[in-house]
């Protein structure tokens, strides 16, 4: 059976040959099957020999797909281990910001291990995957949209935003996006930092993995990860299923990185 593919980044290029005339862009989540064998250009980079529906043949650049049917840790992303590296996380997420990463990457295994997240493969996969997903793919810790959007934050007494101008000064941070005075009086609560009087705290790196870790710990995500379901799993950190699909995507990325080997994903 040939491999399938799906795009991760916001589009990809497909490709007459390796690095050449571009025939077509394909939007993220793009379902492509290998038909031909790869090839390595001169800059050592690996293109896959890839058709979609309704496109013509052509070429794209392995390292911003994911291969919906890997069975745990196998091909060239392959690991073995358990051990998230900066490296790793470029796998999962390519057009990352080299910042985010280093500073998530720093203090991974001592933060992360307390919680249990390292505990399987499949609630590391999940944790990531929504990571990934709720930080656009590693290329922020701050919520988007500027003062004009978080101001719907305003007077939201659910949020604790209770005094004027509450609603941008708190506006969602870190890897799960912190939201509201109440939150982030909590969370710095937990971590032992002033989060409501430094709410731009929550913003770096270290602060994030660690307010994430919390999240998942208070809302006993571990479960729904250990039983695969990721819509559950989705639930409890969005309230709803914004996204699913793509946080699909990357748990089966994921998957192919920290996975059992010899395991399919399950999702």
């Amino acid at each position: 059976m040939a491999d399938v593919f799906e795009v991760l980044a916001g589009s990809l290029n497909l490709r007459a040959q390796p690095g050449g005339q571009i025939l077509t862009t394909l939007p993220r989540a793009t379902q492509v099957t290998e038909i031909g064998p790869p090839r390595i250009d001169a800059s050592n980079v690996r293109w896959l020999n890839v058709q979609a529906p309704g496109t013509p043949p052509g070429f794209v650049s392995a390292q911003y797909l994911s291969r919906v049917n890997a069975l745990g840790q196998e091909g060239p992303e392959a690991t073995h281990d358990r051990d998230v590296t900066e490296a790793r996380l470029r796998v999962l997420t390519p057009t990352a910001k080299a910042w985010i990463l280093s500073s998530l990457t720093t203090d991974f295994v001592s933060v992360v291990q307390p919680f249990g997240i390292l505990d399987n493969p499949r609630r590391l996969c999940h944790f990531l995957a929504q990571a990934a997903h709720e930080s656009a793919g590693f290329r922020t810790l701050e919520e988007f949209g500027g003062a004009t959007y978080w101001s719907r934050y305003e007077g939201r007494a659910d949020l604790g935003n209770t005094n004027s101008g509450d609603g941008v000064r708190y506006h969602g941070r870190g890897i799960f996006q912190l939201t509201g005075r109440a939150n982030y009086r909590s969370m710095g609560g937990r971590i032992s930092l002033a989060l409501e009087e430094e709410p731009h705290l929550a913003a770096e790196g270290s602060v994030s993995l660690r307010t994430a870790c919390e999240y998942w710990k208070s809302r006993r995500i571990d479960v729904p990860a250990d039983s695969n379901d990721i819509r559950e799993v989705t639930r409890r950190i969005n309230g709803g299923f914004n996204g699913l699909a793509e946080r699909q995507t990357y748990y089966r990325r994921a998957w192919s990185i920290w996975g059992d080997h010899g395991q399919p994903p399950g999702v």
